[in-house]
């Protein structure tokens, strides 16, 4: 990983010129990996953020804004009791271990000082964030282990123990004359390698850099290398070595062409070419929020959304296989008719048809031909008694057909509805957004909670709202219970509604303003609507239809978001983000 101990040594220095004798205002914790301080003092304010995270393990000021939990982990709560107030009197690091100690000026709850030490370990996948009391005992950590682990025990009142080191040394206790020894000393092995083995704190990044230094053209050997390239491979470690003890590296991004970032950095990079650039950045907190940012946004939905999407599928498959047996059940009334003349035919020949028999030849009077027909027929009744089963199994066939084509029709409904429940949730970027639509299945009957509660209340998300060059206000649902309420109570009846045809999405509303929507404002909405679709990702023209909102009624007992329309218009229009963007207004 980019940040290594190199990487920790120098944004250390960062935090500790800002955070040094700040105390700890409040704690949050927006996921289970990541905790934030938010510091304060006279002189600075920020937010500190810790993350375990293993595949962004870090640690840096933030800028970031981040959606809380409702209701904070247990983690967060036992920070909160014992570091809020804290002074942080201390940032510690060993060598360049990726482990940084925060120590902490705290008060019990008797009111006696206290040391307290937050010990970040930021190793990858095992990264953990540790809170241990004066005497170095755990008081809690992110991840736990129990007696059974093999490697060390983290859990309450046991002394913290360091994970295992590498073998590698630090690089900045050697001389320049130095560098060379212990690189040869890994034998037949490509440098950028040899490098990483060789040095404790050095990430794959760097040393593939060094490496590129030394022999731009091809990989080099470590047992190989010329005069020359040793010459190039002290000239090129001096300097990072430089960079990593004044503690001032240069903060930089690599991205490609489109801006999309690749890797992260403390020294200037040049081992992508030409089609990657070097973005530098005031500091290092800076360069890691712009490169994580939209990460871990993804991240964050992605992780949250999983279990959501589980239970989502999960009654999508339950329904559609209830319509499938509900289907075979009809296709098996099908040849209810038969059962009627069977007993018709029967109740022509009942002078002649004999008691006691398991079945008949009749003359079957419905047929072109006048053919005859064999029909089955139970022995223990009497021919009448034949004639009046046969009359019953067709009134009960009839009776199941209607039933069965109702309850085929409903499942089509709640398959379309959970169908634009699937919409909602792909399109959801923020956890709010993500527990408006768990609160809507729960509404609709398809998720049970205990003891009948979902927890806090939260303030329902506004509309997704733009205004256009005209001056039109243009409104859009999150989710189909946004939906009904949008166009139904807080929308005017000469307002201007859109939906995709057939194509599940959120309602669009044009506040008409008491005068006649230009085309140009209709065309606009059209594309909102078709941008906030299944068929958002499209590049082909979506059929949108638009009417007023008197014509859009919603049938008594139809599921969320589900409504009927008349005396419509069809606008076809393909979708597009970036005039969305352009004209959504953030609230």
């Amino acid at each position: 990983m980019a940040f290594d101990g190199a990487f920790l040594r120098i944004i250390k220095n960062e935090i500790k010129s800002k955070a040094l004798s700040c105390r700890v205002d409040k704690v949050f914790m927006p996921s289970r990996n990541v905790i934030v301080l938010m510091l304060r003092s006279r002189d600075f304010s920020g937010k500190l953020l810790i993350s375990a995270d293993p595949s962004g393990s870090r640690i840096q000021f933030t800028k970031t804004e981040m959606e809380n939990p409702a209701v904070p982990p247990m983690l967060c709560m036992l920070l909160r009791k014992k570091l809020v107030g804290a002074k942080l009197v201390s940032l510690r690091q060993d060598n360049l271990e990726r482990i940084i100690y925060l120590d902490f000026d705290a008060t019990n709850e008797m009111g006696d000082q206290v040391k307290l030490t937050l010990i970040c370990e930021l190793m990858g996948r095992r990264s953990n964030i540790i809170l241990c009391d004066e005497n170095e005992r755990v008081i809690d950590a992110i991840r736990k282990t129990d007696l059974s682990d093999q490697v060390r025990v983290i859990m309450h009142g046991v002394k913290y123990s360091l994970p295992p080191k590498s073998d590698g040394v630090d690089i900045t206790s050697l001389n320049p004359d130095e560098y060379i020894i212990h690189v040869k000393k890994q034998g037949n092995r490509e440098l950028s390698s040899a490098l990483l083995n060789a040095f404790d704190g050095l990430s794959p990044l760097i040393c593939r850099e060094v490496a590129y230094y030394v022999n731009p053209t091809s990989d080099s050997f470590a047992d190989e290398l010329s005069p020359t390239m040793e010459k190039r491979l002290i000239e090129k470690l001096t300097e990072v070595c430089d960079l990593i003890n004044s503690g001032k590296g240069i903060p930089t991004v690599i991205a490609d062409k489109d801006g999309t970032p690749k890797e992260f950095t403390f020294i200037q990079t040049h081992q992508y070419g030409p089609s990657y650039k070097n973005i530098e950045f005031e500091s290092l907190s800076d360069a890691l929020d712009s490169f994580y940012k939209e990460k871990d946004q993804k991240t964050a939905i992605q992780t949250q959304s999983q279990e959501l999407l589980k239970v989502l599928t999960n009654i999508h498959s339950r329904v559609a296989r209830k319509a499938e047996l509900r289907k075979k059940d009809l296709k098996k009334t099908e040849n209810r008719e038969e059962l009627r003349k069977y007993g018709e035919l029967i109740k022509a020949n009942i002078g002649v048809i004999k008691s006691g028999v398991p079945y008949c030849e009749v003359i079957d009077y419905y047929s072109e031909n006048c053919d005859t027909v064999k029909i089955k027929l139970d022995p223990a009744l009497s021919p009448a008694q034949n004639a009046a089963k046969y009359f019953k199994d067709y009134r009960k066939y009839c009776t199941a057909a209607g039933m069965l084509e109702e309850l085929i029709a409903d499942s089509m409904r709640e398959l379309e509805y959970l169908d634009s429940v699937f919409d909602e949730l792909s399109r959801a970027k923020t956890t709010r957004e993500l527990n408006e639509i768990k609160n809507e299945l729960i509404d609709a009957g398809y998720i049970r909670i205990k003891n009948n509660s979902k927890g806090p209340k939260l303030k329902a998300l506004p509309y997704l709202k733009f205004v256009t060059p005209e001056g039109y206000t243009i409104l859009a649902g999150r989710n189909n219970k946004q939906n009904d309420i949008l166009t139904l109570k807080d929308s005017k009846p000469y307002d201007m509604w859109f939906h995709t045809k057939d194509i599940p999405g959120s309602h669009v509303i044009v506040k008409s303003m008491g005068d006649t929507i230009p085309d140009s404002v209709l065309n606009t909405a059209a594309i909102i609507a078709a941008t906030h679709s299944k068929a958002g990702a499209s590049n082909v023209a979506i059929p949108v239809d638009y009417c007023p909102v008197k014509k859009v009624k919603k049938p008594a007992g139809s599921p969320f978001g589900m409504v009927i329309y008349d005396n419509y218009n069809t606008a076809y229009v393909c979708p597009d983000k970036e005039l969305c963007e352009k004209l959504i207004v953030q609230e």
